[in-house]
């Protein structure tokens, strides 16, 4: 099979993931949660298979993140090359590789003194600092250069169709990219790669932000997100800048939640208040997001499941019916509030005799035998409720608490105002990972071997 170079353009870098430690004496970025890859997914036409990527992944551990993808005499090059660490390196490199869930995840280690010996390199820190300060909101992408084999084997993966599928997949460099577009297309990164031994490969650039928010193929599913809002944006475009919308001052922090066609929901905190949802409806025009109308308050449902019933009917909706249909009423397509004023009605006719107060009286009884027949239902609800309330709650509080150990470098507001999506990834990161090797399972459940083994065991040893 043909060698063929890689590039995976994935955005990486965002202001809430970015802290600063101390490392032999220098002081160093860190920036957590990095996706590079994801298991399955189709891009460009080619399967990237889970289990590739399980065999492969933890090579990344510890590899150069130069500032762009190396090249040397107009010919992309590993960044292992002498030439290519003197002209793209700036003392940047991944590490605490992991899989949480279908994602591989990394952290990202700046050494800012290095950083600053290169203009790029100052630049990048430059970004980063006002990234922390909130000065500027830009994104910066990462973009992940790999060689890998091609089958020529179609198929379909998550709804996405492929040709190809990926082999033998190895990780050669992290780039970080601090001018480069959101967006990959196979054009722009058109070149030729030449590893060591002089082996050409031709050089593919695809996107996993793309490849993630096509979701499926076939013309519909393509573009059912713009049609409401005629836009050529991205979604990831259309996350800044609604995320920019909404930006407020220091004293309240919103955050997007969930995205659709033609509105987002976000929430709000602020200093001593209780987060709050809100939904927004929006619309792009010309690659221009507006706001249109106020915000409404909404809140979040603890399940999507809907109470079971056991497939019983309202027996006193049953009498009802049958009593309006004994009378020549016909209750064919009526809704529950129609058949009650049909019944009504009905009532008034046959036992009132035309006195209001005698109607009002039979209105009244048969209002509270349907009151007490719906009571046990009605009860049987609200405790169901409550639970389901109080189980998200905890939920909540669960992830929070763990995020907060995992990330101690976090402030309590910070941490209070996760929720939906970013607290799940930031509680993703925080699980234990099963390994790859079928020889390291265990036996014996109680029997935990990794107990003494500490994968920050390395990063300990830098800090002393």
């Amino acid at each position: 099979m043909k060698l063929s170079s890689i590039h995976v353009k994935s955005l990486a870098i965002n202001a809430s993931n970015i802290s600063t430690t101390t490392i032999n004496g220098q002081e160093h970025y860190v920036i957590r949660g990095a996706v590079p890859i994801v298991d399955d997914i189709v891009m460009n036409g080619g399967l990237y298979p889970a289990e590739e990527i399980n065999n492969s992944y933890l090579t990344m551990e510890r590899k150069l993140m130069p500032l762009g993808h190396p090249m040397v005499n107009g010919k992309y090059v590993s960044a292992n090359d002498p030439q290519a660490v003197n002209d793209y390196y700036a003392g940047a490199w991944a590490q605490n590789v992991s899989k949480a869930n279908d994602k591989v995840v990394m952290d990202v280690y700046v050494n800012k003194a290095v950083a600053d010996t290169k203009p790029d390199g100052k630049r990048l820190i430059q970004r980063l600092d006002d990234m922390i300060t909130g000065n500027n909101a830009d994104p910066i992408h990462v973009s992940t250069g790999l060689l890998l084999n091609k089958e020529q084997k179609a198929g379909e993966s998550k709804g996405k169709k492929h040709s190809w599928v990926a082999h033998n997949m190895q990780f050669d460099h992290i780039a970080i990219l601090l001018d480069e577009p959101g967006a990959g297309t196979p054009d722009e990164g058109v070149g030729m790669f030449v590893n060591a031994d002089g082996q050409e490969a031709d050089v593919e650039s695809t996107s996993l932000i793309d490849a993630a928010n096509s979701l499926k193929d076939g013309w519909w599913n393509k573009v059912k997100l713009f049609i409401s809002n005629a836009s050529e944006m991205s979604f990831d475009d259309i996350y800044q800048a609604l995320r920019m919308s909404i930006k407020q001052d220091d004293k309240k922090w919103r955050y997007v939640v969930s995205v659709w066609p033609d509105h987002f929901v976000y929430e709000e905190d602020g200093e001593n208040a209780k987060p709050k949802l809100f939904d927004q409806k929006y619309l792009i025009s010309d690659k221009v997001v507006t706001l249109v109308g106020d915000p409404v308050e909404v809140v979040r449902k603890p399940t999507e499941y809907e109470v079971k019933t056991n497939g019983e009917e309202n027996p006193m909706k049953e009498k009802m019916i049958a009593a309006l249909n004994a009378a020549g009423v016909k209750t064919e397509g009526l809704t529950d509030d129609q058949v009650w004023d049909a019944y009504n009605q009905q009532m008034k006719k046959k036992e009132g005799g035309g006195d209001p107060g005698q109607a009002q009286i039979n209105a009244d009884a048969i209002t509270a035998a349907v009151n007490l027949a719906l009571k046990p239902l009605t009860d049987e609800i609200g405790t169901l409720k409550s639970q389901l309330q109080a189980n998200a709650e905890q939920d909540l509080k669960t992830k929070r608490e763990a995020v907060k150990a995992k990330f101690p470098f976090m402030t309590e507001a910070a941490i209070n105002s996760l929720a939906g999506d970013a607290l799940n990834d930031m509680y993703s990161q925080c699980q234990t990972s099963t390994g790859l090797n079928p020889s390291f399972h265990q036996v014996n459940a109680d029997v935990d071997q990794w107990k003494d083994y500490d994968l920050n065991a390395g990063m300990d040893q830098e800090n002393k």
